[in-house]
């Protein structure tokens, strides 16, 4: 298959999985008429599709599919990779616990990575190509503007990490 059109695949069944879990919203959708309030014990995480196992994601405002703006949380377990990918649109990454090392670059190259704590705070540029590790479990907030797609550098790297996990 022509790699680019493999690839376009690929990023569409990881968008739409992630717009159609059933149960995976807290809010409605993302253009909120009232204020959005969550309790911290009303987020409740769900196995992120599309991602190895271990990796959990909520969806706290916004449709992925939509130009509008989202919220979503990971919780990675501890030594998570998400290889070289990048995104159509900026991504602000917030580490709410735990440490995310993030790079830039097409290879992820732990040498060359930074260490976010919570607190710590990344603003990755559309179509900047940039990976992410943990070190112990590690929750990180994302904010954007839709709709999301994800574009990994090289596919076969992610399905073979997916493949890996459910063995």
């Amino acid at each position: 298959m022509y790699r680019p059109l493999k690839n376009l695949l690929f990023i569409m069944s990881i968008s739409a999985s992630l717009i159609t879990l059933p149960g995976l919203s807290i809010a409605d959708n993302g253009q909120a008429s009232s204020a959005i309030l969550i309790k911290a014990n009303d987020v409740k995480f769900h196995p992120a599709p599309g991602f190895p196992k271990g990796a959990q994601i909520v969806l706290l405002r916004g449709d992925l599919s939509q130009a509008v703006p989202y919220t979503i949380r990971f919780k990675l377990p501890d030594g998570f990779v998400i290889p070289a990918h990048w995104h159509s649109t900026d991504e602000e990454v917030t580490v709410l616990s735990g440490t995310l090392n993030v790079g830039m670059g097409d290879k992820v190259d732990k040498s060359q990575s930074t260490a976010l704590t919570p607190g710590g705070y990344q603003l990755v540029p559309a179509n900047a190509h940039h990976y992410v590790w943990t070190s112990g479990e590690t929750i990180m907030q994302l904010d954007g503007m839709g709709p999301r797609t994800t574009v990994f550098v090289n596919p076969a790297e992610w399905n073979a990490m997916i493949l890996k996990s459910n063995a």
